[in-house]
This record gives C-alpha cells, structure tokens and sequence, in this order.
C-alpha cells in the first residue's frame, strides 16, 4: 500500500515512524507547505517524492492512499479532493466537525468506490476488547459508574496561527474528544441521550470540560477532558465487585484488576504500537477490497460526532 501524507506536523511524523512496523506499508508521497518540514521529511523518507502542493501528492499514480494530517479545518475539504482523485483515504480525528460533514464524505467514498476511515489508534490495540469482555463476564459485577479523562497541560504554548487555539477548530474537545467518546461509546452502547455539561472557554477556546452521561441501566460515566492542567490520563471503571483500572485507556498496554480475588495486571500482546494499527488496517481492508473497517466503522465515527456534536452545543458562548 502506497501512502502520499498531506502535511509534516508531529503526528504523520509519527506516522512514518510507525509505519516501519506494517510490512505492506509504503510512504512515496509526502506534502508540506513549511520548507523546514519538507526537509524534515526528505531525510526521514529519502525515496519519498517531496513537494510542496498538495494538489500534487493527490493526483500522483504513485499514491493508492492519502493519509490527511492537515489542521482539522481542512479535514473535510482534502478528503473530498483525495476522494475525486480516486485515492483511499485515512484521515485524522476529528475527521469531520459535525455527523452531517462526516455522511457526506461517507457518501462520496462510497460513490468513488474508496476506503474512508478515521485515524484513531483505539480499535486497534487488543485491551478494548478485553475490558469489554471483562465487564460481560462479570469480573467487577455491574458496573456502577466510571470516570474517564484525557487532560494535558499546553503549558502556555503559543504559535502564530496554531489551530489548537483557533477558535473556529481548536480547543479540548476537537483535540482529544474522539479518544474519549470512542473509548466510552465501544463500552457503554446503551448510553441515554440525557447530557451535563460544564466546560471553561479561555479566548473563545475550550481548555476544560466535564460531561456527564448515563447508561439505560443506571450506570454514571464522568467524562473529562483538558488542555490546561494535568491529571493521570485513565479509565476507571466500578462495579459491584470490583475495579477495572486502565492508564491510558486509548493505547493502553495493560489493565489493572481488582476484586474479590486480589488484584491482577493483565498485559496483551500487543502486535502494532501507536498509529500502526491504524496503518495495518488500512493495508488490510484495501487488499481485501473492502470499502471501510470491521473494527472501526464508518457509523461508529459517526456516533462518535454526534455526541461531540451534543457536548460542544452545550458549551457557553
């Protein structure tokens, strides 16, 4: 599979670092419109082509899939024009602002007969499915509540026009939401429209939220995510009978047991680490000529925006 990346910000170099580990991965295309990036990239990839038009990644017969790491507001947009081109795609969370934005990028892949799937590592680490397991075999009883958070510490970073701080596709929530209502989504199906939400907005930006959801059995799952203060990144979920405790739920390498019975670390083999999955999917489904993900479907992103969608609505203005 040949990957063309538009833009050479930290997460596709990440990207290309990553893609070492899938053996029918292959970078020839890579686009950026910053010259220090460009040569950042000729000497990470020297048999990638380098340019800097995107236009050009996009329209090269050397490219099968485009990998979109461009600043959120022109996920839509280079999706669309990748789509045109008739090249798969692999975009980055969020890979759409809204449930509406993201049908009609669905539509279009579906149209040109193309792979369309958000990148989000999650689905692909094996420690979702066993949590999920866990609590169906009532390893902690029924769960009674859990708390849920992603928050990091910006630590008054300023760049001129960094999107994170644009009020218009930054803050919280645009930046690390998928990871979060994915993780709780996949777990709790049964959540109940019902919403609490709080959240600080700092020069129109969200920097702090909190959202509070409720599953049709009664269980509640505090959700919390930041861009300004510090916490252990985790998933903690109670039940009646014990405690599931999961360091960074969203490429968690092990998960903490606690019951009856004592405590338990269990540690997965992990076959791809970070964004690999994500690459080794793609590889997979292309070359069974399938047209989305088993693992991480395109309704399930849907799903994920819409609850975003919800939250941010309730945000003060």
């Amino acid at each position: 599979m040949r990957f063309g990346i538009l833009g050479y910000g930290g997460i596709a170099q990440r990207f290309v670092h990553d893609s070492v580990q899938v053996e029918e991965a292959e970078i020839t295309w890579i686009a950026s419109q910053t010259p220090a990036k460009r040569e950042a990239a000729a000497a990470a990839v020297p048999g990638a082509r380098i340019a800097d038009n995107y236009q050009a990644c996009l329209a090269s017969p050397e490219v099968d899939c485009v990998y979109i790491a461009l600043p959120h507001a022109q996920h839509k947009a280079m999706t669309l024009a990748a789509l045109a081109q008739h090249k798969h795609v692999l975009v980055e969370k969020p890979a759409a602002f809204t449930s509406a934005d993201w049908d009609q990028l669905c539509a279009e892949a579906k149209r040109q007969d193309c792979f369309l799937m958000e990148a989000l590592k999650t689905p692909f680490y094996p420690t979702s499915a066993i949590v999920k397991n866990l609590i169906e075999d009532g390893a902690i009883g029924q769960v009674t509540d859990a708390d849920v958070n992603y928050c990091y510490d910006l630590k008054g970073q300023t760049k001129p026009g960094w999107y994170i701080l644009d009020p218009l596709q930054g803050g919280a929530l645009y930046d690390i939401g998928s990871y979060l209502y994915y993780f709780v989504l996949d777990l709790f199906p049964d959540l109940t429209p019902t919403l609490t939400v709080t959240a600080q907005l700092r020069d129109h930006i969200d920097v702090h939220f909190q959202c509070e959801l409720t599953t049709a059995s009664g269980a509640r799952i505090l959700t919390e995510g930041a861009i300004d203060r510090e916490r252990p990144r985790e998933a903690v979920i109670r039940g009646t009978e014990g405690t599931l405790r999961i360091p960074y739920y969203y490429r968690a390498e092990e998960i903490i047991l606690e019951n009856a019975r004592g405590t338990q670390t269990i540690r997965p083999t992990i076959q791809y680490t970070d964004l690999a999955g994500e690459i080794a999917e793609v590889c997979r489904c292309v070359g069974n000529g399938w047209r989305e993900s088993p693992l991480y479907p395109q309704a399930k992103t849907r799903e994920v925006l819409a609850l975003m969608e919800a939250i941010r609505s309730q945000f003060p203005h």
